[in-house]
């Protein structure tokens, strides 16, 4: 029985580095459930300073989203922005500004933007529309934003406190929806 032992002793060497292999693969690899999960709640790229341009020829519309750090979920493939900035102009039109401290976008087309939302609109003869509000809802497509959350408008020397607007850049109409209070003073 000694004699035999040095010849099966490389046989257990290699049983023994087979079970070390197969104890080290399984408390070092995650399960796949676990990694699956970790994939969903991890964004699948992240850019900062992050800045885009689009140009629609057809509409004669330019574009340009601007944030200082984009995040991108490739589970629900939505998008989100710290610190957005929006810049939409289209040619014989004046611009329009969005800024606000968060957004998120879901396909290509909606924008929607939460906290400290303030919109910047000039009119043909320059004179700046400022609005604020806490959140507004931007369809790129169709050039309408929408909120029903407290606003605030002020032009000149007008101040018109609503719930709830409507901006449709196209004809460059505000609509105020509901419980509108304005204060207009000569003085300004």
């Amino acid at each position: 029985m000694i004699n035999s032992l040095p010849n099966k002793f490389p046989i257990i060497l290699i049983i023994l580095i087979a079970l070390f292999t197969f104890w080290i693969d399984k408390t070092v690899r995650k399960p796949p459930k676990e990694l699956e999960k970790n994939l969903q709640n991890n964004p699948d790229y992240i850019m900062e300073n992050f800045s885009t341009y689009r140009v629609d020829h057809i509409r004669e519309k330019h574009e340009k989203l601007l944030a200082e750090k984009m995040l991108h979920y490739v589970a629900n493939d939505t998008t989100y922005f710290e610190q957005p900035r929006l810049i939409n102009f289209k040619v014989d039109k004046p611009e329009m500004r969005v800024r606000a401290d968060k957004a998120n976008m879901s396909g290509e087309d909606d924008i929607h933007l939460n906290g400290n939302v303030k919109v910047v609109r000039y009119d043909a003869g320059g004179e700046e529309t400022t609005m604020t509000t806490s959140y507004l809802h931007i369809n790129r497509d169709d050039d309408i934003s929408k909120t029903n959350k407290p606003t605030t408008i002020i032009q000149s020397n007008t101040i018109i406190n609503t719930v709830g607007i409507e901006i449709d850049n196209n004809t460059q109409i505000i609509y105020l929806l509901s419980d509108v209070k304005f204060v207009h003073d000569k003085i300004r």
